[in-house]
């Protein structure tokens, strides 16, 4: 066997052996999770990318009333609302669990400002927990960082045994 079969049969094994059992790469499992193959992990993605989306349009909404105006609050606002929006389908379409984690941080991240916001100021900005938009804002964060925490949790739990194609259960 020549050196460059050789070489070409073991970049051949590497690929194999890196491989796991769905056709992904090993190495990145733990990123993509089982989630695109879960329909539990599928609605509660789409349903958790959905009220992102949600909380980015009332972001947007909130700067373009009057938020604008405000030094560091009124860019963060139109970055939490475009970014919100951009995370969401990113989300949707990948149905990664890691897509999924950082959507839930992202809310939960948006909801700790708030708070700080509401109970302490920041930048030179407080905030009141007192009108629609702020109390809508507050559950639809809560939901859709619930919602993006468990289809993470769904795509990386290990899945029961495997039906063969006929539907029957293997036996050991």
């Amino acid at each position: 066997m020549s050196s460059s079969a050789t070489t070409v049969r073991r970049a051949r094994l590497s690929r194999t052996a890196m491989a796991d059992d769905r056709g992904g790469w090993g190495w990145l499992r733990w990123l993509r999770g089982d989630g695109p193959r879960r329909p539990t992990v599928v609605v509660t993605t789409l349903a958790a990318s959905a009220l992102m989306v949600a909380s980015g349009a009332i972001h947007l909404h909130l700067f373009t009333v009057g938020f604008s105006g405000l030094p560091t609050i009124g860019p963060l606002f139109l970055l939490q609302g475009i970014g919100s929006i951009v995370a969401a389908l990113l989300a949707s379409a990948l149905r990664w669990a890691a897509t999924a984690l950082l959507g839930g941080a992202a809310m939960l991240a948006t909801l700790a400002g708030f708070l700080v916001s509401v109970n302490y100021g920041i930048f030179g900005f407080q905030d009141t927990f007192v009108g629609t938009n702020q109390v809508a804002a507050f559950v639809i964060e809560i939901v859709a960082a619930v919602l993006f925490l468990t289809a993470a949790a769904v795509a990386l739990a290990p899945r029961g045994r495997e039906r063969p194609r006929g539907g029957a259960v293997a036996e050991p």
